[in-house]
């Protein structure tokens, strides 16, 4: 696919050419080939320009002139403008071997650089951008491209002398059954599958959002995600939250619009999509707005936009969603990633660390190539290309990569003459190792249930970094099934609370620094009604070793007490302390009871109400397990919470 530049420049060429010469500065003497020249000019005059015969006239203009370099370069924008771009080189070679160091030719240096670059000759577009900045052209947006396209193509020749071990699958016919999918688009836990689809070649064809599931090892026959978000409008590239119950997606021409597109927001409630919302002027600009990818927890939104404002083309932008469930104004995701050029079709990762992106500006092999940075606290790392064969001379601009960095889902179109969009499916591949990330995810998902009446509860689910104190993840669980899915990823100590209004919060540790086993979780979530007798376990407080001292990473959960604490104001609590049957009996009861008195102590002095608390030591008189195992052990080491 040529790239917009090179459409861009042969505009203006054609502009240019189709002015009419005069004879007399013409590189040739012969009258009939003049002739021949002169009619041409006037058969591409006015609207209804007839190509075939103009091109007919030179090539025999040609015949009477083998140096007839002008024309040549009609005959090269003929062949251009008819999209014959093997013609169209081959006539603007015989200029170059005509005038082979001429500034007076230096946009058919850079055009015939272009032209190479398509057919990823590296070697020889290089040799024309390179003469292309030798002679300055006066043209500053052509000056720029020859020396950032030089670059380009020197990446390219060493790319393809280190090539990635890539071998992309055409997906099943199930899949593939349109004229054209793109942007896939999985779930955390790789059982759903969205994409967009234009159905038949038909120019008035509208775009739909399909979905599929994986069921018994391959995916089911594409349908429609909802009648509420497919109309008879555009509805374009679309998102999920990793538990498959948000979706963002681009809509066109819609009567809320606020631009050409928008992006929309729908939420699944059991088996059923709430009403597309339009996300609003936070968000949505009076210009193109699509291209959306949402983090895994759904509270933070990429997507492309050609508004004002950016740092040049179209770019990447982003906006978080606020506690009082609002989205900030968006911002531009900033210089590193987004460039004078065009950015595009974003794909956050769902460990959101890295970003995936597509950009013509950054230096790859030509046309739109994909590159990723790396998220450092607030700020992004020098995007990297992917590399080759995954980015080639034609467009490459959408991909997905599973949370476990094993398989990644893109589109590949195929060229089609005449055609205004391209037919396009889509690809699976075995993600190369040079790519993997150290940031491999993985994810939980069950149902959270009431303990004593079984029934299916809505709560929130938090994921806590213990290193950081920051929440990683904040969910809801569906409000009719129950059920919630959230990414773990590698690299650091999880805390999870599961909690609901009227129950006590349950907490959950994961040591992910270095899993040895780092496989899905299957973890169904039982809250305790808030009632007397109702115990907990506190699995996210820990002490040093025979130590009643409190490490730091303990404090992410005794304040998560202290605010439930105060919210409950009523409750009376115990704070008990258990140990293993490590050691003498004695020494044990001390332990325990020391260390329900450092957290009964850290509580009072955070605020609590001394009133509503006791604390205790039981030694290791009230095994949770026997004693048989050095896991069993563990779990008799703790700290519980009683309502009293």
């Amino acid at each position: 696919m040529i790239n917009k530049t090179l459409l861009i420049c042969l505009t203006a060429l054609l502009a240019h050419r189709m002015c009419t010469a005069q004879t007399n500065n013409l590189s040739t003497k012969n009258k009939k080939a003049i002739e021949l020249y002169q009619q041409a000019e006037s058969m591409l005059k006015g609207r209804e320009r007839n190509f075939d015969g103009a091109r007919d006239a030179l090539y025999k203009a040609i015949e009477k002139d083998k140096n007839f370099i002008e024309a040549y370069e009609k005959l090269a924008f003929i062949h251009l403008t008819l999209k014959d771009f093997e013609r169209a080189k081959n006539a603007y070679l015989k200029i170059a071997e005509l005038q082979p160091d001429n500034p007076k030719y230096v946009n058919s240096y850079f055009t015939l650089a272009l032209l190479y670059q398509k057919e990823s000759d590296w070697a020889n577009a290089k040799k024309y951008f390179d003469l292309t900045t030798k002679h300055n052209p006066a043209d500053k947006k052509i000056a720029e491209e020859a020396i950032r396209a030089s670059k380009c193509c020197t990446f390219a020749m060493q790319s393809i002398q280190n090539p990635l071990q890539f071998s992309p699958r055409k997906m099943s016919s199930k899949i593939n059954n349109f004229f054209l999918q793109a942007y896939p688009f999985l779930t955390g836990d790789q059982q759903t599958l969205i994409f967009y689809v234009i159905r038949t070649a038909d120019k008035k064809e509208r775009g739909d959002i399909m979905i599929s599931n994986f069921e018994n090892g391959e995916w089911t026959l594409p349908v429609s995600i909802s009648d509420k978000i497919n109309t008879p409008m555009d509805e374009g590239i679309a998102t999920l939250s990793a538990d498959g119950r948000m979706l963002v997606f681009a809509s066109c021409e819609r009567p809320d619009g606020l631009g050409s597109c928008d992006l929309y927001v729908s939420y699944k409630e059991g088996n059923s999509w709430t009403e597309p919302q339009n996300m609003g002027s936070n968000i949505n600009s009076p210009n193109w707005d699509s291209e959306p990818s949402l983090s895994a927890d759904g509270k933070t939104l990429y997507f492309t936009s050609e508004r004002k404002g950016g740092q040049g083309g179209l770019d990447i932008w982003y906006s978080q969603l606020a506690e009082n469930g609002t989205w900030t104004k968006a911002k531009n995701i900033g210089p590193i990633i987004n460039t004078k050029g065009d950015e595009a079709s974003p794909f956050i990762h769902a460990s959101g660390k890295i970003l995936y992106f597509a950009s013509k500006y950054h230096i790859g092999m030509g046309g739109y190539d994909l590159f990723f940075s790396t998220k450092n606290d607030t700020s992004w790392s020098e995007p990297k290309n992917l590399g080759y064969p995954i980015n080639t001379a034609k467009d490459e601009s959408t991909i997905y990569i599973t949370p476990d960095f094993k398989k990644g889902y893109y589109a590949i179109s195929e060229d089609s003459k005449g055609m205004r969009v391209q037919p396009t499916y889509l690809y699976e591949f075995d993600v190369p190792d040079q790519l993997k990330q150290p940031y491999a995810s993985t994810y939980s998902k069950g149902t959270i249930y009431d303990a004593v009446s079984k029934a299916k509860v809505r709560a929130r689910i938090e994921l806590i970094d213990l290193a950081t104190r920051q929440t990683i993840q904040s969910v809801q669980s569906d409000n009719v099934t129950g059920e919630y899915l959230l990414v773990l990823t590698k690299g650091t100590e999880y805390a999870l609370y599961v909690s609901a209004e009227g129950y006590l919060f349950k907490s959950i540790f994961f040591d992910y620094k270095n899993p040895s086993s780092f496989n899905p979780l299957t973890l169904d979530v039982y809250l305790e009604p808030l009632k007397k007798g109702a115990s907990i376990v506190l699995n996210n407080i820990f002490f040093q070793t025979n130590s009643w001292t409190l490490e730091e990473k303990s404090k992410t959960e005794l304040d998560k007490l202290v605010v439930f604490l105060k919210q409950n104001e009523s409750l009376s609590i115990e704070i008990a302390g258990h140990t293993d049957d490590v050691g003498n009996e004695a020494d044990n009861l001390t332990l325990s009871d020391k260390r329900a008195f450092a957290v009964y102590e850290y509580l009072i002095r955070n605020g609590v109400n001394k009133k509503q608390i006791q604390y205790k030591g039981y030694g290791e008189s009230k095994p949770a397990v026997p004693n048989t195992s050095e896991e069993n052990r563990a779990k008799n080491r703790r700290i519980e919470f009683k309502i009293l």
